[in-house]
């Protein structure tokens, strides 16, 4: 019976001690890309941000989303694909204009997809 308890409380510890290591995680890989994606505003708001400029994006988005893909569902990343690829394409065409509302989005993004996961009240009811 005492075994039974102390299993049952060390489970529960591990659950909880996983489950705060993974917010942390994730929220970091979050703040990077927001850091990310404010670069690439800011250029775009200057008029200077190039093609290459959204590609090393999508290279830095890349390699976040290899380890994402294990803490979050693939349909919450593939929302940043999407308004990343758009970006890029208004890029390639020297659009600046036209990339800043996808870039707006996408940092948007950053904050509502991890939040949206968050063990939270209102994630729950």
């Amino acid at each position: 019976m005492i075994r039974t308890i102390a299993s049952i409380f060390i489970t529960l510890g591990l659950i909880f001690g996983v489950s705060v290591w993974e917010t942390k995680r994730v929220d970091k890989a979050f703040n990077e890309l927001r850091a990310t994606f404010e670069t690439l505003q800011e250029k775009a708001e200057l008029g200077t941000a190039t093609y290459n400029d959204g590609v090393a994006a999508r290279s830095f988005w890349d390699k976040k989303k290899e380890t994402l893909h294990f803490w979050l569902p693939h349909t919450a990343l593939q929302e940043i694909d999407f308004q990343l690829n758009e970006a890029i394409g208004f890029l390639s065409l020297d659009d600046n204009e036209g990339a800043l509302p996808k870039i707006e989005v996408l940092i948007g993004l950053t904050d509502a997809i991890p939040h949206s996961y968050n063990f939270d009240v209102k994630n729950i009811f």
